[in-house]
């Protein structure tokens, strides 16, 4: 087992051969697929809680509006992640970094070398590209 101290390889896949790179390329390359993931064992934490929910006699209150307000919102989050596949992988990164894992801008310019601006001006532009995206859904 490697000690946390020791530095790490850091290889990615391609055409079947592992290239060695840079942390910093092997998290950029890495990202959206974690991303990813992370989503899907988010979805399926909450298909579970809603069986347990369900497997323990409990009911959902039959109101309508709770029921077209749990469709709208899973139709609504079906749309952004449609949205967000349409992205380019740059773009997909900085929306992870921000959104996903909670990071400032202020740490993603340290980690980039992007200055703050740079990355507030890119923010804006992918926010207003997934705005459109949305509305041509």
């Amino acid at each position: 087992m490697a000690n946390n101290n020791e530095p790490r390889d850091y290889f990615i896949v391609i055409d079947g051969e592992k290239v060695p790179v840079s942390e910093e390329i092997y998290r950029a390359f890495k990202r959206p697929a974690w991303a990813e993931h992370k989503r899907r064992v988010v979805r399926a934490e909450q298909e579970r809680s809603l069986e347990a929910f369900m497997d323990d006699g409990l009911e959902l209150p039959a109101d309508q509006a709770l029921v077209a307000e749990i469709v709208e919102d899973k139709l609504l989050l079906d749309m952004l992640f449609v949205a967000l596949a349409k992205l380019t992988e740059d773009e997909r990164g900085l929306i992870d970094a921000l959104f996903y894992e909670d990071k400032s801008e202020r740490q993603i310019a340290a980690e980039t070398g992007v200055p703050r601006k740079t990355l507030a001006y890119r923010r804006d532009k992918i926010l207003a590209k997934l705005k459109k995206l949305l509305g041509d859904l």
